[in-house]
């Protein structure tokens, strides 16, 4: 095996603390019929608990260069076109609503002036200085 293709990790283990002891004692009481080495043991255990457990919890993401995946822009897109259509949906209400209301207010002024003119005809009224004005340019006979 070349060296170059190795990297070195180190396991320290205080035989202080009670955790430390019986991950000790495992692995120096390993099974060779089970497990070929400590090494693998290791690796199995360290792979075990990141499929388990999750890669995106133990790992730091770097944020400072994330790209946008195509099912977050599906997303977006999905999230965008809904947003889109409700506001449609409450624009076409509005628009309908002050239509509807609108003419129902027009047909009942219409309503109202033609009762009113109907029942209530104009008298000619007489203004002194309208009639003064009008007959200033008359010819005198």
């Amino acid at each position: 095996m070349a060296r170059e293709n190795l990297v070195f990790n180190s396991l320290r283990l205080n035989m202080n603390n009670p955790q430390h002891v019986k991950i000790n004692e495992i692995l120096c009481s390993i099974d060779k019929d089970v497990c070929k080495s400590k090494n693998q043991f290791i690796i199995d255990a360290i792979e075990f608990y990141i499929e388990n457990f999750g890669k995106e919890v133990l790992i730091k993401e770097d944020n400072s260069t994330r790209y946008v995946t195509t099912d977050e822009l599906e997303e977006i897109k999905q999230e965008i076109m809904e947003a889109a259509m409700t506001e449609a949906r409450r624009e076409v209400i509005r628009v309908l609503g002050t239509a509807v209301s609108g003419s129902r207010v027009t047909e009942s002024v219409a309503k109202a002036a033609i009762v009113n003119t109907e029942h209530e005809p104009e008298a000619p009224q007489d203004d002194e200085v309208v009639s003064g004005l009008a007959t200033s340019w008359m010819p005198e006979m």
